[in-house]
């Protein structure tokens, strides 16, 4: 059972306060419940008491001031008592669930939110090394599962738990014997029904959710490479792989379904054959049989109230038990999420944001790099070498010799194993952030929002926050403006998923609009061109050396003519780097 108590500990002390108050209010709708049907006892007697007022001489004068003066008045006063008493406990109950729900989806919300800004804000190491269709799971289902599903089932296994244990106390007022029979009879077969089947709900969760994340693998890579995939008539091999995984993950449902729906069979078949045993015994025993109606009458009300309560909570224990494997693998990040809500880390990292000016050099000294678990295998080893601002910086080197690795560390991508990168003598990972702030970055491959070209080259800025003269600017210092002012809806044409309405061309002079948004000092490019047609290539070319002299460009490149016009070159070759 300690599966049932965990989720608890990924909450901060405000939510637990909160939890606390929702469980009082449980424990508070419980007690109704059982005085609900423990009011139920005396009206039945009072019904089979005609001369109940002359009996209860102190009753009868305490009624008569409300003109409760005769049995039938007596009677309507009880019914219209009782009545009024359960529509008080149901909107109790209805505001219990309001608040309990209202606190599940705000937290949903929250850690969410939270999730996916950890996950982006994590290492560029953790995201090499951690599957996207994974990282998607947790975030779209992850907190779904953790605060939909089993906090809330965990709140109700406890407030289901209550209520029976309230009801059954009750029991033992009215009839000991018969509740502790029930007690030991129930209490036995239910943990033997969740222990029997824990084991199986736990590889059943484990396997859904391991190919919960094979289908969003093969979902991602299948829509991802479309264009190839339809070229290569390989959409069959696609769709069989996502087959399979899709089969694995509705055969985990299988006994997980059939096991969900045993216990209200069971439980139904001992509750209402434990009172049928209990008539007969005491029929074997020549009970009085009138003397058997009022305690009948509240025992079935008990039952009917116990058994979808019992039914509940073994269902809801079995389901939590099925979700585990999932909240299990997010655990720790919900931790992270918990204690960034509790110290409120993100807004202390912005404050102590600074800038960092660059207005001399760029010094790399003895950078060295080797990924994790590959010591020995040094990518780059002991580089050093200077670039001075404004300056054009050819980077150029045969395939793995550490070109991309150097422009991923000086972008702050991956840590450094040794040496460092200096910029106007001030270690640019001291304040890598500020540094941040001076670099553009296009790659070989654009990355295009399925949005409007006006939002793409502004990437990452909300739509009020667009500045259009700082657009018009890049429009034309990218060569776009004229193409941009042919299309009929203008900036705000449609690129298209991962601009498939545009040529390659384009597309990177859309690149090179959005790295020059934000008024950089430093313009890395990182074979640009490459995919380019020699025309395309020698026009972006054109337009990139337009920006000679205005700011620092530092650009990969395997064709020696798209450097043709730097002011030197760097080689990188077998992790070494020298100036030719």
């Amino acid at each position: 059972m300690k599966f049932f108590f965990r989720i608890f500990t990924i909450l901060t002390r405000k939510q637990m306060f909160v939890c606390t108050f929702i469980i009082a209010l449980m424990v508070l709708c419980a007690a109704m419940e059982a005085v609900g049907i423990g009011l139920v006892y005396p009206l039945i007697k009072i019904i089979g008491q005609p001369d109940f007022l002359q009996s209860h001489a102190q009753v009868a004068q305490i009624l008569g001031r409300v003109g409760v003066d005769s049995h039938r008045r007596l009677i309507f006063f009880c019914s219209i008592s009782l009545l009024a008493f359960y529509v008080f406990k149901n909107f109790v109950i209805l505001l219990e669930a309001k608040i309990q729900i209202r606190f599940s989806m705000n937290n949903q919300k929250d850690y969410t939110r939270r999730l996916y800004a950890q996950y982006m804000s994590k290492p560029y190491l953790y995201h090499v090394n951690t599957n996207p269709a994974k990282l998607m799971q947790n975030i779209n289902v992850g907190a779904v599962v953790v605060f939909t599903v089993i906090l809330v089932e965990t709140l109700s296994v406890i407030t289901n738990l209550i209520t029976i244990l309230v009801i059954w106390l009750f029991l033992c007022k009215m009839d000991y014997v018969t509740a502790l029979g029930c007690a030991l009879v129930l209490a036995p077969f239910v943990f033997a029904l969740l222990n029997h089947f824990r084991k199986r709900i736990g590889q059943s969760g484990s396997i859904q959710k391991a190919y919960g994340e094979e289908m969003n693998k093969w979902v991602n890579q299948g829509l991802g490479s479309l264009k190839e995939t339809k070229v290569m008539q390989r959409e069959g091999f696609f769709a069989s792989q996502f087959d399979i995984a899709f089969t694995k993950y509705t055969e985990s449902n299988k006994d997980y379904l059939f096991v969900q729906r045993l216990p209200k069979s069971i439980i139904e078949l001992t509750m209402v054959g434990g009172i049928l045993l209990l008539i007969a015994v005491k029929m074997f025993l020549r009970f009085d049989p009138g003397s058997l109606i009022a305690n009948l009458g509240v025992l079935a009300l008990a039952a009917v109230r116990i058994m979808p309560a019992l039914n509940n909570a073994v269902t809801m224990l079995n389901d939590i038990k099925f979700r585990m494997p999932l909240f299990d693998e997010i655990y720790d990040d919900l931790l992270a999420v918990k204690k960034s809500k509790s110290q409120e880390d993100q807004k202390a990292n912005s404050l102590a944001k600074e800038p960092l000016a660059f207005e001399n050099q760029i010094f790399v000294k003895n950078l060295s790099f080797a990924y994790p678990g590959q010591a020995q295998k040094l990518v780059l080893d002991n580089v050093s070498f200077k670039i001075p601002k404004g300056s054009f910086c050819g980077i150029i080197g045969p395939s793995g010799a550490g070109k991309t690795t150097f422009v991923d560390i000086l972008m702050g991508l991956l840590p450094p194993s040794g040496g460092t990168i200096y910029v106007d003598q001030k270690d640019i990972f001291n304040n890598i952030s500020g540094w941040l702030d001076n670099i553009a970055y296009v790659p070989q491959s654009i990355y295009l929002m399925d949005a409007s070209i006006r939002e793409n080259i502004a990437f990452g800025h909300a739509a009020q926050d667009i500045d259009d003269k700082k657009i018009e600017r890049v429009l034309k210092m990218a060569d776009l403006h004229d193409f941009v002012q042919s299309l009929p809806e203008g900036l705000d044409s449609n690129v298209g998923d991962r601009g498939a309405k545009l040529s390659g061309g384009q597309r990177q002079r859309i690149g090179i609009a959005r790295a020059l948004y934000n008024q950089p000092s430093v313009l890395v490019l990182d074979e640009a061109t490459s995919a380019l047609d020699n025309d395309t290539e020698r026009q972006i070319t054109d337009t990139i050396l337009k920006l000679k002299g205005k700011i620092t460009i530092i650009a990969i490149a395997h064709r020696l003519s798209t450097l043709q016009e730097c002011d030197f070159k760097i080689k990188f070759e077998a992790g070494k780097a020298q100036i030719v």
